[in-house]
């Protein structure tokens, strides 16, 4: 976790987010041992955080519209999960991505503005 990254969001909005990817990490492993990891960086006046996981990753065709309303690659999924999540973080001042992993799985990411108490600073 990136140290001293405050940013102004709603803790529980936020945390939905990150239910959200933690979720859809467990299921794409489908029983399969899989692991997964959060992290966080600043990067250009935001906080990056990814939730990264060593499952199947997400199918080709649907990448560039993974963040779209009903798509989804899940059998029995309702394709909201991603779009109610871009949502939120796009609500706040933030931009979402996926990527497939070179080595396997995948990488889901959202910025946040990075909080700051001058109103005239970039990252405030």
């Amino acid at each position: 976790i990136a140290p001293a990254a405050p940013v102004r969001a709603d803790r529980i909005q936020v945390q939905q987010v990150l239910i959200n990817l933690i979720r859809n990490a467990c299921e794409a492993a489908a029983g399969r041992p899989c692991r997964i990891s959060i992290r966080t960086s600043r990067v250009a006046g935001h906080l990056e955080t990814c939730v990264c996981d060593t499952g199947p990753g997400i199918p080709e065709d649907i990448l560039p519209d993974v963040f779209e309303s009903f798509v989804t690659s899940k059998a029995d999924g309702m394709g909201i999960g991603l779009s109610i999540s871009r949502t939120i973080v796009e609500a706040h001042g933030g931009l979402m991505k996926a990527a497939n992993l070179t080595e396997g799985g995948a990488s889901l990411c959202f910025t946040l503005p990075l909080w700051s108490s001058n109103p005239l600073s970039p990252s405030g």
